[in-house]
């Protein structure tokens, strides 16, 4: 596993990472999609887990994507009924090299650029 670091993320009850791993499993004769979900206290941890995961995931398995979140939790608004719930504000992707290992790609930040247009 490399070292990237994502920023951090801004103030809220607090923060939370999500790895998030589509495959496509050997099913009897066929196949299978599944996405497994796994909340973690931190990147690097969720980033460890996708890497567990996959590395003792059966044989013919397909990794088709590799996603950890770094979340904030919010509190919800007076007007809002729901809960509190968490607001995904930056995305790592990873894809897998030739020998099996992971490869991270740099840390994006979700949130809307400065500037940029947005439908209303």
């Amino acid at each position: 596993m490399d070292d990237t670091h994502a920023p951090t993320v801004g103030a809220g009850i607090g923060s939370t990472a999500l790895g998030r791993l589509q495959l496509r499993v050997p099913d009897d004769g066929g196949f299978e999609d599944v996405v497994v979900e796994r909340r973690w206290p931190d990147m690097v941890a969720a980033r460890a887990w996708c890497e567990r995961t996959i590395a003792r995931s059966s044989a013919g398995t397909t990794v088709m994507e590799v996603q950890v979140f770094e979340e904030s939790w919010r509190h919800a608004k007076s007007w809002e009924t729901t809960r509190h719930r968490p607001v995904a504000e930056v995305l790592q992707l990873a894809v897998v090299a030739a020998d099996g290992s992971l490869r991270w790609a740099e840390p994006r930040s979700m949130t809307p650029r400065a500037g940029a247009r947005h439908l209303l």
